[in-house]
């Protein structure tokens, strides 16, 4: 016998094979094994190689990678930009339209030494070096009012850009906000002219610019607003503090409109020195005077939300990928009514639907007690009722208050379930 070769089994003598009733084997006989047969390689997983599986798995994974790459790029070019443009409204090294670095450079090359501050510390550094007017910018009203105080006092002029009432209430001038000034019917804001004794406000002649008017000693460019009046421009008496209700003039767009120009240079190069100073989120002071604290974030917060953000969808396109096709699994041609009959029961029970199993129990007992007495498939429960009144001969309140009465919990209906099913036995015996 070659190597290979199967040994015939052995035949009963009745000539019936040795697998005669036994059941047929699906799929190809096992190779191999302590019996003989053709040795062979054992196939793992799909068959496939490590390299085809990795390439596979690569291919299918080639949107995500693209889109993590994508991510990371613009992370990086985020984190690795260059300096960073001064893009804040009426700063002197913003070049745009709502900068201001045009009245910065013309009163440098008038001789005026511009210093930003950057900080309160730098502001009072640089204030107390010699003399110097005072340029405070504050739109975010970071400042307290002692803040304002303080640095207004040091400064031999001080120029204060719109201020609220809370940052002028230390002040020792009696300055206070009437409100914003009208304009036109096009949106246009009205020309005004100075009508005032101070100087600077002489020089200019008019202006043309929209803002908010304050009260004080003395009032230039007046609006009426409502009963009260108030000034774009104005000063205390002797013109050390002056409150610019119209800070827009000094931008680069508007700083040739009018006599914007000869006011903004005329009040702030009065001194050798000027101290531009734009309070930010950390000059803020304990002092319990509400802040937005969103302007106190860092300004990396923005990108790493935007970088959770990506990561989140990432992780939900990864969570809630397809697995692949469903397999299609054979199901028992036979399935007991008892076994179907108990699931639906737990069903039932787990989700505690006491009501819902006491309404099906109720309409199997009456289909079938409508089947023995011989009642039209489409009578009412009242009809069935009825009918199963006459053949019993048992009070019909009795039996309604039997089938129609409502359990409430688990015990109550298996009691229940066992009393209809006596009540229906009695009526139609099988």
């Amino acid at each position: 016998m070659t190597r290979g070769q199967r040994t015939p089994a052995a035949t009963p003598a009745d000539g019936t094979s040795p697998d005669a009733g036994m059941p047929d084997r699906a799929g190809p006989a096992p190779t191999g094994g302590a019996t003989g047969g053709v040795a062979g390689h054992e196939v793992m997983g799909d068959g496939g190689t490590a390299l085809t599986t990795a390439r596979s798995r690569l291919r299918r994974s080639r949107p995500l990678i693209l889109g993590a790459l994508v991510l990371a790029l613009i992370l990086l070019i985020n984190l690795v930009s260059g300096p960073e443009e001064d893009a804040r409204p009426l700063s002197p090294g913003n070049a745009a339209p709502q900068g201001a670095r045009a009245v910065a450079e013309v009163l440098a090359s008038e001789g005026v030494d511009v210093v930003r501050a950057d900080s309160y510390d730098e502001a009072i550094a640089a204030l107390e070096r010699g003399p110097a007017t005072l340029f405070l910018n504050d739109a975010q009203q970071y400042l307290s009012a002692g803040q304002v105080a303080d640095v207004t006092v040091l400064a031999d002029r001080a120029v204060l850009a719109a201020p609220g009432a809370r940052q002028l209430a230390a002040l020792d001038d009696d300055f206070a906000p009437v409100g914003a000034a009208p304009l036109d019917l096009a949106g246009d804001a009205p020309a005004l002219s100075a009508d005032c004794p101070d100087t600077d406000a002489i020089a200019a002649g008019t202006l043309t610019a929209s803002g908010t008017a304050y009260s004080g000693a003395v009032e230039c460019f007046q609006v009426a607003i409502e009963d009260a009046t108030g000034g774009l421009y104005t000063t205390s008496d002797d013109g050390s503090v002056a409150v610019l209700g119209a800070p827009s003039i000094l931008s680069n767009e508007a700083i040739t409109d009018e006599g914007n120009a000869a006011l903004a240079l005329r009040a702030l190069g009065s001194s050798p020195t000027l101290v531009w100073y734009e309070p930010s989120g950390a000059d803020v002071v304990s002092t319990g005077e509400g802040v937005d604290p969103m302007t106190l974030l860092p300004p990396w917060v923005d990108p790493l939300l935007v970088w959770l953000l990506a990561c989140a969808v990432l992780a939900m396109l990864w969570r809630g990928r397809r697995m692949g096709p469903l397999a299609a699994e054979p199901l028992p041609v036979v399935v007991r009514a008892a076994e179907t009959a108990e699931g639906r029961a737990r069903l039932y029970q787990d989700s505690r639907a006491v009501g819902h199993a006491a309404v099906t129990l109720r309409a199997a007992s009456l289909a079938r007690m409508a089947r023995r007495l011989r009642v039209d498939r489409a009578a009412s429960a009242a009809e069935v009722i009825d009918a199963a009144s006459r053949h019993s001969g048992r009070p019909r309140t009795e039996i309604e208050q039997r089938l129609l009465s409502v359990p409430t919990t688990n015990h109550q209906l298996v009691l229940w379930a066992q009393d209809i099913l006596d009540l229906e036995k009695e009526i139609t015996p099988s």
